[in-house]
C-alpha cells in the first residue's frame, strides 16, 4: 500500500498545474475567510479569460482577487455568502451574486449533490506524521466541501496551526497539492478580522449585556466590538463553557485564566467549541494543538437543535438598525447587502430554546457621528430581516437594556425607545402612535 508521504509527493504541483483542471462553465467553490487559499486565488485571477462561465463561489474575502474587480465579476458568475471589505464594491455595483445561507444548513445543497461543486480550493497545514493536515484556525464548511466536490485542490501553508475537533483531512482526500511559497507577496490585503478597539460606548453596551451572564452559563459571541467588550466584563465570571460559531479576541486568555472552562456544559463539558478562531497571536498560539479547544463542523457549532441542548446558553450578536417590532436587521442597508447572517439567527433561536437560555441583541443608539438612530419606526424599504421579531429576546444599548419577550407592539415600541438616544425619543414615540395606536 502506498504511503502518504508517496502520496503527497505525487499530488505536489505548481499552482499553475494545479488550475489547469479547472474548465470553462464549471463550479468552483473556494474556502471561507482564513481558509482562502491565496496563491490559488490570484493564480485563478490570471486564468480567467480562458474559463468562460466559470461560476466562482465564495465568502468572507480577506482581501481583494482579480475576480472581485467588479469589472472582471461582472463578466462571470461570482457569487458571495457573505461580503467583507474586499467584496463591498463589487457588491454595490451588482457585479457579485450575493448568496443568502443558513449557517446550520451550509452546504446541504452541495452534499446532497442539487448543486455539484466541481473544484475546491482550499488552505491547509502540511501534514502530521500520519498524513492528517488542519484547515489552521478556522473550518467553517471546508471538511463539508472536500468531501462534496469532485476534485480538491489545497494550498499547503506552513504558517497554519492545528487543533483538534473535526479540524483535519488525509492527504488522500486531496487530489492536488501546492506548497505556499514563503516569498511570495500580493498587493494590500483588506482584512476583516483587526477590528478597533471597543469604545467607551462599546463598553456601555457591553455592560449591561454582560449582566445577564452569571457563573456556570455557555456562551456565544459574535464577532465585532462590542463582543470584544463584553469579554473583559468576564473576568470576574466564573466556570463559564463556550459554544460559538466563532471565538472572539479575549476568550483564549479567559480560557487560559480558567474563566471559560466548560465545567457545567451540557454538550462536550470541557471543551471550548467553536469553528473559527477570531483573535490575536496569544489566541492563535494558545489554541495549536490545545486539547481544550474544538473546531467542529459549521452545520454543528450552528445548529439549533445542538446549541438549544445546552442549559443555560447566552447567545450575543449585533446589529445594524431594529425596528419598533423587534424586527432586526443585521446584514442589509436598504436591499442593498452589507455583510450577511452568519451564524446569528441559528444561535438566537437555539438560545430562545435552550433551559434557562437568553438571546441579546447589541448595537450603539445611533449612526454616522449620532446623525441617524439605529432604533427606527419602520425599516427602509427593502431591508433584510435577519431575525424576526418573534425571536427577539434582550436588547441592549448604551442608554439600557430591555426584555421584548411576550411583549406587544405597543410595549416592545416604549421599550425601545427607552433605549434609543434622548434626542430621537420625541420622533419614535409621534412614529409610533401612528403606528400602533388608534
Amino acid at each position: 500500500m502506498q504511503r502518504w508521504q508517496e502520496r503527497y509527493r505525487d499530488k505536489l504541483v505548481s499552482a499553475d498545474e494545479a488550475l489547469q483542471v479547472i474548465q470553462p462553465q464549471q463550479t468552483v467553490t473556494i474556502g471561507m475567510n482564513g481558509n482562502i487559499p491565496a496563491a490559488l486565488c490570484h493564480a485563478l485571477g490570471e486564468r480567467l479569460p480562458s474559463l468562460p462561465n466559470l461560476k466562482l463561489l465564495g465568502a468572507g474575502a480577506l482581501e481583494l482577487f482579480p475576480f472581485h474587480q467588479p469589472e472582471i465579476a461582472a463578466r462571470h458568475h461570482v457569487q458571495d455568502a457573505f461580503i467583507s471589505v474586499a467584496t463591498r464594491p463589487a457588491m454595490q455595483q451588482r457585479a457579485i451574486d450575493f448568496l443568502p445561507f443558513t449557517t446550520s444548513l451550509w452546504p446541504s445543497d452541495l452534499l446532497d449533490g442539487s448543486r455539484p461543486v466541481d473544484v475546491f480550493l482550499t488552505s491547509v497545514s502540511p501534514p502530521d506524521e500520519h498524513g492528517y493536515c488542519s484547515f489552521g484556525f478556522m473550518l467553517w464548511a471546508s471538511l463539508d466541501l472536500v468531501e462534496a466536490a469532485t476534485l480538491v485542490i489545497a494550498e499547503v501553508d506552513a504558517d497554519h496551526i492545528v487543533t483538534y475537533g473535526d479540524n483535519y483531512v488525509h492527504v488522500s482526500q486531496l487530489d492536488y497539492l501546492v506548497e505556499k511559497q514563503e516569498e511570495t507577496t500580493f498587493g494590500d490585503v483588506t482584512s476583516t478580522m483587526g477590528f478597533a478597539s471597543p469604545s467607551d460606548t462599546d463598553r456601555q453596551i457591553a455592560a449591561h449585556a454582560a449582566a445577564l451572564i452569571q457563573d456556570g452559563d455557555t456562551l456565544q459571541l459574535g464577532a465585532g466590538t462590542v463582543s470584544m467588550a463584553v469579554v473583559e466584563y468576564l473576568k470576574s465570571i466564573n466556570d463559564l463553557g463556550l459554544h460559538s460559531e466563532i471565538c472572539p479576541t479575549g476568550v483564549p486568555q479567559l480560557i487560559a485564566a480558567g474563566n471559560i472552562n466548560g465545567q457545567y456544559k451540557t454538550l462536550n463539558p470541557r471543551k471550548a467549541i467553536c469553528t473559527a478562531l477570531w483573535g490575536d497571536e496569544f489566541g492563535l498560539d494558545f489554541a495549536h494543538l490545545n486539547p481544550s479547544i474544538e473546531l467542529r463542523r459549521m452545520r454543528y457549532t450552528n445548529n439549533p437543535r445542538i446549541i438549544a441542548q445546552h442549559d443555560n446558553m447566552v447567545a450575543i450578536n449585533n446589529a445594524l438598525t431594529i425596528d419598533l417590532t423587534g424586527q432586526i436587521t443585521a446584514e442589509s442597508f436598504g436591499p442593498h447587502m452589507y455583510s450577511g447572517v452568519g451564524g446569528q439567527l441559528d444561535f438566537t433561536i437555539g438560545a430562545m430554546l435552550a433551559q434557562n437560555g437568553r438571546a441579546v441583541t447589541v448595537l450603539p443608539a445611533t449612526a454616522k457621528d449620532g446623525t441617524l438612530s439605529r432604533i427606527v419606526p419602520l425599516h427602509e424599504e427593502g431591508a433584510i430581516v435577519s431575525v424576526p421579531r418573534t425571536y427577539v429576546n434582550y436588547v441592549a444599548t448604551e442608554f439600557g437594556m430591555v426584555n421584548l419577550l411576550g411583549r406587544s407592539q405597543r410595549e416592545r415600541a416604549d421599550r425601545l425607545i427607552s433605549i434609543a438616544h434622548p434626542k430621537f425619543q420625541d420622533g419614535l414615540r409621534e412614529a409610533a402612535k401612528q403606528l400602533f395606536w388608534p
